[in-house]
Order: structure tokens, then C-alpha cells, then sequence
């Protein structure tokens, strides 16, 4: 059976990603990106039968392969965010 993966495009509830297996939470994320990044090292690490379905601004479900984009940097975390030093 293959084990699905599903990230979406909004955070839940404006500050984390939950990220879900089959319709189950298994992991809350602090951007869309680490999410990603996490399931796919997670899934990788399995092997098998397994699909990563992300969600695009339209609500259409798509899933994950090695050809899509990324991004050229990861975008500067907000001030918020930042190391104090």
C-alpha cells in the first residue's frame, strides 16, 4: 500500500505546517519548506511505496517529484526570527 505524504499551501492555523499520512497529523513544521524538506528526507529513509502530495495556491493536490521547482535561496527568516547576538 503506498503511504502518502500530504503538505499543504496554508499553515493551519497561521504560524505551522501540519503535515499528514493518510489523512493522520504526524508532524507540525515551522514553514512550508521545512516540511518538505523533512518529508521527503523521512521518505527517502523508508523506500518503498511512497508518494509526497502537495497542495498548490489553486487547492489542487499534485504530488511531489524531483522535477519541481525549488527555490534559487531560502528566503531571510522575519526579524522576529533572527539570532540575537
Amino acid at each position: 500500500m503506498t503511504r502518502v505524504y500530504e503538505i499543504p499551501y496554508q499553515p493551519d492555523d497561521g504560524a505551522s505546517w501540519t503535515v499528514r499520512v493518510d489523512g493522520l497529523p504526524i508532524g507540525r513544521f515551522s514553514s512550508r519548506f521545512e516540511a518538505l524538506r523533512a518529508m521527503v528526507n523521512r521518505a527517502s529513509a523508508e523506500g518503498g511505496d511512497v508518494r509526497i502530495d502537495v497542495e498548490g495556491a489553486d487547492g489542487i493536490w499534485r504530488p511531489f517529484g524531483s522535477d519541481a521547482k525549488r527555490p534559487v535561496a531560502v528566503p531571510p527568516l522575519p526579524q522576529r526570527f533572527s539570532v540575537v547576538r
